[in-house]
């Protein structure tokens, strides 16, 4: 198998941005005919969305878009099976919510779980998935089905899709009811909007920032709006393809308390801020402080870098997906600069051999045998 940092090249150089063209590459036909008909007459008004890693994080970006467009629909997300001690029980039970069960792979054990502990609710529970073990559950149970039919997925790094699972749910919502406008012809403009939007100013400061990462403690800042979407994505992207350690959080409770650490540190720190215009008068104030205080030209500030990050396009979509642009080619710098050699971590301790190498070898290997 090619290296990741060949693969994640080439896709962010060939396949990110037509990703966003391919809204089709899904089926729906799984999906009874009972819970069609409810999801067309408008009964739902809340949606619940379960998954792990990347199978959730799509779930986030949705939830963050329903809220720019003003929609009605509520929408909460959740990355465990342990599901009472993140979402009101109320909302689980209430028979206007739907609960939508995420796993690309279909065999990570939290969202399998997940199923078997919502069997009371399996009449308004809607599997988005490949296939694997929550695929066969769902038949078995009779369970309705959404299927993802990417054309060219990156088995080990779903996480790569995201522009184009973003494009796909967005059409499904519709052709489901959940959303009354179309947004798409929106988000497969940004194959072209992309190319205006993502300039080659951002692309050299990704590459400062890439620099002044290396060998440093990498803090992600951002207002609650993008923090659980675009700064969770992009702690993935520096843990699972730069292999580098990243934290994140709201960036007025960093000021009040982690901005400690950054006095005169013994490790390097690379700050990320993520500022966005609709930002209101005290939080413009206090980001323009925080960047004056730390980089001050002063001996406790020799190991502290900060980047600002403008996220000034037209429109959320816009904004979010060129700031994922940027984050990509951050990693990528950074990947290459550690050029840190992957091992099996997540697929081992995820309990989830679907990603594991051993596996998709043996499944390549196979399939050079049949042919």
């Amino acid at each position: 198998m090619r290296s990741r940092l060949e693969r994640y090249q080439e896709f962010l150089e060939q396949e990110y941005r037509t990703g966003f063209t391919k809204f089709d590459e899904y089926d729906i036909s799984g999906i009874s005919s009972d819970l069609l008909k409810r999801l067309k007459d408008g009964h739902f008004t809340r949606i619940v969305f379960s998954g792990m890693g990347c199978s959730a994080i799509v779930s986030d970006v949705i939830k963050v878009f329903f809220n720019s467009i003003r929609s009605d629909l509520e929408v909460y997300v959740f990355n465990d099976y342990d599901f009472e001690y993140l979402v009101p029980r109320a909302v689980i039970e209430d028979e206007r919510t739907l609960i939508i069960l995420s796993s690309y792979s279909g065999h990570s054990n939290e969202p399998v779980r997940a199923f078997h502990a919502l069997r009371p609710m399996h009449d308004r529970v809607l599997l988005l998935t490949s296939g694997g073990r929550l695929g066969e559950l769902g038949e078995e149970h009779g369970v309705s089905i959404a299927r993802w039919t990417l054309s060219k997925p990156d088995r080990e790094y779903p996480l790569f899709h995201v522009g184009q699972y973003f494009s796909i749910l967005v059409d499904m919502f519709l052709q489901l009811g959940l959303l009354d406008k179309d947004y798409g012809p929106e988000v497969r403009a940004l194959a072209e909007d992309l190319r205006t939007d993502f300039t080659p100013e951002l692309r050299a400061l990704a590459a400062d920032a890439a620099a002044r990462s290396a060998n440093a403690n990498v803090i992600m800042l951002g207002s609650p709006k993008w923090h659980e979407s675009l700064l969770k994505l992009a702690k993935m992207h520096f843990n699972e393809i730069a292999m580098v350690p990243a934290t994140r959080n709201y960036f007025h409770e960093f000021c009040h308390s982690e901005v400690a650490t950054l006095t005169d540190p013994e490790r390097r720190h690379s700050i990320l801020v993520f500022a966005d215009p609709e930002e209101d008068e005290y939080t413009r104030a206090k980001r323009e402080n925080l960047v004056s205080l730390l980089t001050a030209p002063i001996p406790q500030n020799a190991k502290v870098t900060v980047t600002e990050i403008e996220l000034g396009q037209s429109t959320f979509i816009r904004q979010y997906f060129t700031a994922l642009e940027f984050v990509q080619y951050l990693t990528l710098d950074l990947g290459k600069a550690r050029e840190t050699k992957s091992r099996n971590l997540i697929s081992e301790a995820a309990g989830n051999p679907w990603y594991h190498d051993s596996t998709i070898a043996a499944e390549k290997t196979a399939e050079q045998l049949r042919k």
